[in-house]
């Protein structure tokens, strides 16, 4: 985190969770960024992140682990979205993509 701090960028995760599940989390985990709910995906919806029926739990939908960076005007410049929803991006390709960035 103080390497994306360095390059003036901030993390904020959004989960489909329920906010005490996600403040759970955050402190089991000890997360230094905020980690937002959006239990009914109405963020999740916007930008198309919705998996339909891939709960590996159940029937329940998840959101897919998309990253984007954003510019200070919060316009997107950069994105990815793995189709398999166990796929993560690696810490040093966000620190690269926003070491790219004017």
């Amino acid at each position: 985190m103080d390497e994306i701090r360095a390059l003036d960028s901030e993390v904020l995760a959004i989960s489909i969770d329920a906010p005490e599940q996600s403040r759970k989390l955050a402190v089991k985990k000890r997360l230094s960024f905020s980690l937002l709910s959006d239990p009914e995906a109405q963020v999740i919806e916007l930008f198309g992140l919705r998996h339909p029926g891939a709960n590996p739990m159940g029937e329940a939908d998840i959101a897919r682990p998309a990253t984007f960076i954003l510019d200070r005007e919060g316009n997107i410049v950069w994105k990815i979205i793995p189709d398999n929803w166990r796929i993560r991006i690696r810490p040093q390709t966000l620190i690269d993509q926003l070491g790219l960035i004017e």
